[in-house]
């Protein structure tokens, strides 16, 4: 197999990965709630996923450590916003 198909595997694999976490989730609020599709519901599970998505950034990003601060802070005001939101 060449290096661009390993790394295409790579990168289907790392997203199949993450869209398992935000189905279990979504799962274990389901549960949580008693199986009840609510707006606070699905706005907690933006929340977590969310965070879920920034921390996988942070960590595979070779940005700087000020872009990556800016990027926290705006990731902060949304997810307030978000909370507010759902209530």
């Amino acid at each position: 197999m060449e290096q661009s198909q390993k790394l295409l595997w790579l990168h289907y694999i790392k997203e199949f990965i993450l869209s398992l976490i935000g189905l279990a989730i979504l799962a274990g609020l389901f549960w949580y709630y008693k199986f009840e599709f609510t707006i606070r519901l699905l706005s907690i599970w933006v929340f977590i996923f969310n965070g879920v998505l920034l921390g996988y950034w942070v960590w595979q990003s070779n940005s700087k450590s000020w872009e990556k601060g800016i990027v926290g802070l705006y990731f902060i005001l949304v997810e307030i916003i978000i909370l507010l939101g759902g209530r």
